[in-house]
């Protein structure tokens, strides 16, 4: 009897580590995300990595559309276990050129929208940001993931007389909901 609860118990702390593993969506998958170079590695060296599979996402910031292929200019931020782009300010590592070799719309693909991508890293591409001259490291894409627009979060507030005396009628309570942010 204690053989089957403790193979129950192993089995089920088993499933529940498997569920906790949380990994890259297929479309931009690699065989081990822990080992990728972070962003600023790639900057300081980018000749070491000129080849690599690297998996960087973050903020579109604009979508250039060209004759057979488009350009999205990323803000490049972290990615969560998940492969999705952290958005603390405060992670931007920069500005990246990712090379997809087909068209994307820019009404679907739009600035603001959260983006990951999986490529070839071509090497640094010049640019300018404004009249900045800017250095961007470039991927040549073959996975993207455009993820979902985040909705705000769902609060409701109500006021009631609770404690100090019986609850008014339902007309004269106060809801407000505001969407719930994820």
């Amino acid at each position: 009897m204690l053989a089957k609860a403790l193979r129950l118990y192993s089995s089920l702390v088993v499933a529940a580590l498997m569920v906790g593993c949380a990994s890259y969506p297929k479309s931009i998958e690699v065989a081990d995300p822990a080992q990728q170079p972070g962003f600023k590695e790639v900057q300081a060296n980018p000749d070491q990595y000129k080849g690599q599979t690297l998996v960087w996402g973050g903020q579109i910031v604009s979508v250039t559309n060209k004759d057979q292929s488009t350009v999205l200019e990323i803000l490049q931020m972290p990615l969560w276990d998940t492969g999705k782009p952290r958005t603390e300010r405060d992670l931007v590592g920069g500005r990246i050129h990712a090379h997809v070799p087909y068209f994307l719309d820019p009404e679907v693909y739009a600035s603001g929208r959260l983006v990951s991508v999986r490529g070839t890293f071509a090497g640094i591409e010049a640019g300018k940001i404004g009249e900045h001259e800017y250095s961007f490291p470039t991927l040549d894409v073959n996975g993207i993931e455009l993820w979902p627009k985040s909705q705000d979060p769902e609060v409701v507030y109500f006021m009631d007389y609770g404690f100090w005396g019986p609850p008014p009628p339902p007309r004269s309570r106060i809801f407000i909901s505001t969407p719930i942010r994820r």
